[in-house]
């Protein structure tokens, strides 16, 4: 199930400290360790007085409170020594990996982490998570379902994209799905190692530990085949639908408070809102074509798929809405600020753990972070199956190196794509989670704008009434299918350009690099023209495929026109 266990990321608050005077006290405001708002690895260390709120709303002050700042300019790592969150508390050692923050002038830092709830508000999070289904989800699953009927191939959107448009289009598509895969996949790596992190109170030497034996569980997984894949994934979706079924109950049982109130975070700025919550809205809403990606081995895949999302989606959209509005409605009221990763176990943080906490003690929480851990696996040991294919098809086409082709000796798994994403996994798990996310939702974005151009061009390919009767097709003719792409193509883009200008520059860089790998990999290995001369020709003055310089030059136009948008946009709703 994707992403199932997302909302357990939000703001992470620190107490201020007030600084005794002490010589060895660095101070936040004068400190050298500081330059432009950013960290440059000296340890900072804060002595005084802290305060934390329970869920209960109940208050406790440590007058001897120390905490020490460990980083650099991205990240740190949060240090509370001698901690104490009641009277009679011995104090303890703790910390927190990973914290980022936000630089706020010259030597100042804001250190919270934003996320859905606290960034968007209760009532705009229920609403996204209660709309995107139908708006969003539910047209980019059947685009998928008829797409994948018409051609169910190995590959998906990149033999999709290919037919269609031809080479440079396909390969953009393939190359969008890849990146997604291999970047994001560091992500769940990343939660599965916060989340042991906390549960067994590990330091970084046992956390990587950790990732490491997780990766290459789930790699040896992968390499028996598809068949354990689909098995292990479906024992652990069911002990999560089980865990959140528990948490509506619970939530339920103890409602107290309107979880829609307030509807926005900040009233006076509701696009500020809608920024930073339509993006993870959407993250969490997506993959269906993951699963199209291993079409070719399926059985019947053009009607199984199909009926699999009809079943899918429901119960990923009730996943989401039921827990969190059961969790926010137990919760007293305004305590939605204090939503974060530690809820259940940190005393001023709230979240689905919370209400494990609040009902069944401390190994109610202990069970949902242990089922936390096995959803992130869920997750891995899933785009591991779907991900490693995506360069083997590529490769297959002579656009990218042969190497990524091997497969074991029944034929059935591409070893070497399967271990290259379990490497990259690795790497990219030593990133904070936001960070990931921001690099592949651009490829996400790009892949979705492009979906519906395709099913519309298959639908004049393979017209409706010369497929087979039982064939998925999308509903109410081309008025539907229409529709269903227009809402996949305007959701994308307005997402895509509904951020800061500044940031925008990192996603042509992202884009372009489609472009630039299909350049180099079309004239080292010659592409399709390998495999059909006459069909694909290559211009000589180029050494590309005929036609691809007109294409490279539309690429660039609407860039261009992506660039316009986004200025426009800033212009009318960021100020």
């Amino acid at each position: 199930m994707k992403k199932i266990l997302f909302l357990l990321f939000a703001a992470a608050t620190f107490a201020a400290c007030n600084d005794d005077g002490e010589p060895k006290v660095r101070y936040a405001t004068t400190n050298d360790g500081i330059e432009n708002g950013y960290l440059q690895g000296a340890n900072l260390h804060f002595y005084g007085t802290s305060t934390v709120t329970d869920a209960k709303g109940e208050t406790f002050t440590d007058p001897e409170a120390w905490f020490e700042f460990a980083g650099g300019p991205e990240s740190f790592s949060l240090y509370m020594h001698k901690t104490r969150f009641a009277a009679n508390m011995p104090g303890v050692e703790m910390r927190l990996q990973t914290v980022t923050y936000t630089p706020k002038g010259d030597k100042s830092l804001n250190f919270v982490r934003e996320e859905i709830i606290p960034s968007a508000g209760p009532g705009l999070t229920l609403i996204i998570l209660i709309v995107l289904p139908f708006v969003w989800a539910r047209p980019i699953s059947r685009l998928v379902a008829e797409a994948n009927a018409i051609l169910p191939r190995e590959g998906g959107i990149y033999a999709w994209a290919k037919e269609t448009f031809g080479e440079f289009w396909g390969f953009q598509a393939g190359w969008w799905t890849s990146m997604d895969t291999y970047i994001s996949s560091g992500a769940y790596i990343a939660m599965v190692g916060g989340y042991t992190s906390q549960l067994l109170s590990l330091d970084d030497a046992g956390t990587f530990g950790v990732k490491l034996l997780v990766v290459a569980s789930f790699t040896v997984i992968n390499l028996v085949g598809l068949v354990e894949v689909e098995r292990i994934s479906s024992f652990f979706s069911v002990l999560i639908i089980l865990v959140f079924g528990m948490a509506v109950v619970f939530g339920l049982v103890n409602w107290q408070t309107n979880p829609f109130d307030p509807i926005l975070a900040n009233p006076e700025a509701p696009m500020s809102c809608l920024v930073d919550s339509l993006s993870i809205g959407i993250w969490m809403y997506c993959g269906y074509e993951c699963i199209a990606a291993m079409s070719g081995e399926y059985e019947d895949s053009s009607r199984n798929v199909a009926k699999g999302f009809r079943i899918a989606l429901p119960l990923i959209a009730l996943s989401y809405v039921l827990p969190t509005l059961a969790c926010l409605a137990a919760y007293p009221a305004g305590s939605w600020t204090q939503w974060g990763i530690d809820g259940g176990f940190s005393s001023d943080v709230l979240g689905y753990g919370t209400i494990f906490s609040t009902v069944l003690g401390h190994s109610g929480v202990v069970l949902f972070l242990v089922i936390a851990i096995m959803s992130q696996c869920t997750i891995y040991n899933t785009y591991l199956a779907s991900g490693s294919r995506s360069f083997w098809v590529l490769s297959e086409d002579n656009l990218f190196p042969r190497f990524i082709r091997k497969v074991d000796r029944a034929g059935r798994s591409p070893y070497i794509g399967v271990l290259t994403i379990a490497v990259s996994s690795l790497i990219f798990s030593q990133f904070d989670f936001t960070t990931i996310i921001e690099m592949n939702i651009i490829f996400i974005l790009a892949r979705y704008m492009f979906l519906g151009f395709i099913v519309l061009k298959l639908r004049k390919m393979y017209p409706v009434q010369d497929r087979p009767a039982d064939m998925f097709v999308i509903g109410g003719g081309k008025v539907g299918v229409r529709l269903y792409s227009a809402l996949a193509f305007g959701i994308a883009t307005f997402t895509l350009c509904l951020n800061p200008v500044a940031n925008f520059f990192a996603t042509v860089a992202f884009l372009v690099s489609g472009v630039v790998a299909y350049v180099i990999f079309k004239k080292v290995y010659g592409g399709l023209t390998m495999e059909n001369p006459s069909a694909h020709p290559i211009d000589p003055k180029t050494g590309l495929a005929v036609g691809d310089t007109r294409r490279i030059g539309l690429f660039a136009l609407i860039i261009v026109g992506l660039f316009a948008l986004n200025v426009l946009m800033n212009l009318l709703f960021l100020g």
